[in-house]
């Protein structure tokens, strides 16, 4: 452009970059000029990259960490899956999107997709920012098969890339707590890692975790070359201690954290008859972490309980009203897994 640096100062400046809430202006300025000329990332986030490596494809194997880009790559005229590393300045790992391509959601912080040679997970750091990755890959899907639509319905026939690339069964999301039982191997799926059990409170500084548990083999698994290398904020951009938690405080290996709750939460929950006992609990947690999330989350919660302050209702309106879940397994079960 003129009286600027060249075209290159204007990609630097990341005038139509998509950042990461997770990095600060100058790790998101750092990633933007990792890209390729004349390509744009849509969507950036704070991820980890498992796969299903062929051999060993009943479980997830961790290959990095980094930041995942959604990259629409104007001189290929393609859209890309791209994985970056700020702190070797490099790209790490890609995957076009082809025709049939499919983005499968089974958690909202772990998303797994058809790569070419194997199945692809990305597990988020943190959920709003694999919601936003989401919308807007699939966004793109769909207007990609709306033009194959027209182009099918005027005859000209693009040649299908048929079923092979489905939403295949896949190994369960890596959880770490194994209380999804033995259908989740605890060697490759494990994101339990010592470093990472207490990512909740962003906010609060928090002294370098010990290894308290032996991570089971994992470790020596992918990283040979630095076994006991810690994820450190320089190699991803965030804090060291890496783990998805949701924005109502709850997380896969141990419920909803009833301490540090948000008081709002509190209250409906109370309302809602539901029991410390059953908010801790792995399984039941979940359902009515997922319940949560399917009526809008802390947002729906803080509105209904904001609506309930003004009016003198004596109850919360019913559809906010929490399904009582079912009855959760001995509390032992899924606990396996160390405490925050």
């Amino acid at each position: 452009g003129a009286g600027g640096g060249g075209p290159d100062m204007s990609r630097m400046r990341g005038q139509d970059n998509s950042p990461s809430t997770l990095l600060s202006e100058q790790e998101n300025l750092a990633l933007f000029g990792l890209l390729e000329r004349k390509s744009t990332t849509l969507a950036s986030a704070v991820c980890q990259l498992y796969l299903a490596v062929p051999g060993n494809a009943s479980q997830w194997t961790k290959e990095y960490s980094g930041v995942v880009c959604f990259i629409k790559d104007n001189p290929r005229r393609s859209y890309f899956i791209r994985v970056y590393n700020l702190q070797e300045g490099k790209q790490l790992w890609e995957q076009e999107l082809y025709n049939q391509f499919r983005y499968c959601t089974p958690r909202p912080y772990f998303h797994t997709f058809t790569a070419d040679e194997c199945q692809a997970g990305l597990n988020f750091a943190d959920d709003y920012e694999g919601e936003k990755f989401q919308a807007v890959i699939e966004e793109k899907i769909q207007q990609r098969h709306s033009r194959q639509e027209k182009r099918h319905n005027t005859g000209h026939h693009s040649t299908p890339d048929s079923g092979k690339r489905q939403c295949v069964p896949l190994p369960p999301p890596p959880t770490g707590s194994g209380s999804h039982g033995p259908a989740a191997p605890m060697g490759a799926t494990s994101i339990q890692n010592p470093e990472i059990t207490s990512f909740r409170y962003r906010s609060m500084p928090t002294a370098a975790p010990a290894p308290s548990a032996p991570a089971p083999d994992k470790k020596g698994k992918k990283s040979k070359q630095n076994a006991k290398k810690k994820l450190t904020k320089a190699d991803i951009g965030i804090p060291s201690n890496f783990q998805h938690v949701s924005h109502v405080g709850w997380d896969p290996d141990n419920g909803f954290d009833v301490n540090q709750m948000d008081p709002d939460l509190k209250k409906f929950f109370n309302q809602a008859g539901i029991t410390e006992e059953q908010l801790t609990d792995v399984e039941t947690s979940k359902v009515i972490h997922d319940f949560l999330d399917s009526q809008g989350g802390l947002d729906a919660v803080k509105e209904v309980i904001r609506k309930q302050d003004a009016a003198p209702a004596p109850r919360p309106p019913a559809r906010g009203a929490l399904p009582q879940p079912p009855p959760g397994p001995p509390p032992s079960r899924g606990r396996q897994g160390p405490l925050p």
